[in-house]
């Protein structure tokens, strides 16, 4: 399993929108043509700031451009280019775009922990 996240701010006085949005727009197919699984999604903002997060099982060139091509998530970038701050506008519409926007959002992975439980006194 694989974390990526991204980022981009919006404008203040748009999180309630932004919030609605980002909460209610349907999920995409979780599985991509070539068998990347998308094992899950989050969302956080904060001071207009927001972070999503994903969990996948496989390439992420490829869930990229899946996630590119679903309806939900097309609708869901056109709705909330509106409420970006100023430097965050980007053109999700085509691959190049698409691709240029990840670059620049994608946040760098420092660690991930996780326990151990199998290692753990009973």
């Amino acid at each position: 399993m694989q974390r990526y996240a991204v980022m981009f701010r919006i404008r203040p006085g748009t999180e309630d929108k932004v919030r609605d949005l980002l909460a209610t727009y349907a999920p995409p197919e979780w599985v991509t043509p070539d068998g990347t699984r998308l094992l899950s999604t989050s969302i956080f903002m904060k001071d207009g700031l927001v972070i999503r997060m994903i969990e996948i099982d496989g390439n992420l060139p490829s869930v990229m451009a899946h996630l590119g091509r679903q309806p939900s998530v097309q609708k869901l970038e056109r709705e909330l280019d509106q409420y970006l701050a100023d430097g965050h506008q980007r053109d999700v519409s085509s691959p190049d775009g698409a691709r240029a926007f990840f670059q620049r959002a994608l946040m760098e992975h420092v660690t991930t922990r996780r326990a151990t439980f199998e290692d753990a006194p009973t």
